[in-house]
């Protein structure tokens, strides 16, 4: 009997090609983590206009880019030096239809307990909403309690 094989390797590849080329479905909590150190990042390196170009329409119409990235920007100021950050929490929110703010969705807030150079501990938010391309952020808020 002759049959040709495939090679394992070659089927894993395919299979992530295929799940990176589809829109995300909103299950993953790793992505929603990625996706917020992706954040942070940008945010860390004053990047914080490039976000408002991905961000959802509702939030586009609600602020200029220039707005959006300096309130984030001086959020991110009060934070100070960072050393290290870890997840906390991942927490979807569905808002019905009929929802008016926000709209209606589905949406995530993802939180990082941030370890500060000084010694300190803050908390950041960074709040989602899943668009047909993926998580697209909403929101930034640091604050120093959880």
């Amino acid at each position: 009997m002759s049959y040709i094989q495939f090679p394992i390797a070659a089927a894993l590849a395919l299979l992530a090609f295929a799940a990176s080329a589809q829109p995300s479905d909103g299950a993953s909590g790793d992505e929603l983590i990625r996706k917020g150190l992706q954040a942070l990042q940008q945010i860390d390196q004053g990047q914080a206009g490039a976000l408002w170009d991905g961000a959802p329409a509702f939030v586009k119409a609600a602020k200029p880019q220039a707005q959006f990235a300096d309130e984030l920007q001086q959020a991110r100021a009060t934070v100070g030096d960072v050393i290290r950050r870890d997840w906390a929490s991942v927490v979807r929110i569905q808002y019905p239809e009929g929802s008016v703010s926000p709209p209606p969705g589905l949406y995530a807030n993802v939180d990082y307990a941030t370890r500060l150079a000084n010694g300190g501990t803050v908390y950041e938010k960074l709040s989602f909403r899943l668009e047909p391309t993926g998580w697209r952020l909403t929101g930034y808020e640091p604050r120093r309690n959880q």
